[in-house]
């Protein structure tokens, strides 16, 4: 174990993460090692009362984010976290935090209805149509 794995809380953390099955305890391991942190670590929302949840500073980067044969991925637009890497049982979670919100603009959205109507009556005005 290295000191930069120590600070970034593998040991402060070492009972709870145990807990995680295999793969999740391995991405958890994987992530410190690469710089990541652990924010909070816990039961409760998303994880069932008989599982754990920890709470990632940043995104994963150290696997890709999708399903593997023991991993289920899930894109979440949420407040709390946006991906979540969950074992098959959905007890034990590895969370990403929240992506910020970006509101469209009205110039934006004008023009999006705009295109739409045109697209829509397209045919009702095409020269001939009448």
């Amino acid at each position: 174990m290295t000191n930069a794995m120590d600070n970034d809380g593998l040991s402060r953390h070492a009972n709870a993460i145990a807990k995680f099955p295999p793969p999740l305890r391995e991405l958890l391991e994987a992530e410190l090692r690469a710089g990541n942190k652990i924010t909070e670590i816990g039961a409760g929302q998303p994880a069932a009362m008989c599982g754990l949840r920890a709470r990632l500073a940043r995104p994963v980067t150290t696997r890709p984010r999708a399903d593997s044969g023991e991993v289920t991925f899930f894109e979440r637009y949420g407040t709390s976290h946006s991906g979540e890497f969950c074992d098959l049982e959905r007890h034990f979670f590895v969370l990403e935090p929240p992506k910020e919100y970006q509101a469209p603009g009205m110039d934006a959205i004008r023009e999006e209805l705009n295109a739409r109507e045109r697209a829509a009556n397209a045919d009702r005005f095409r020269s001939g149509a009448w």
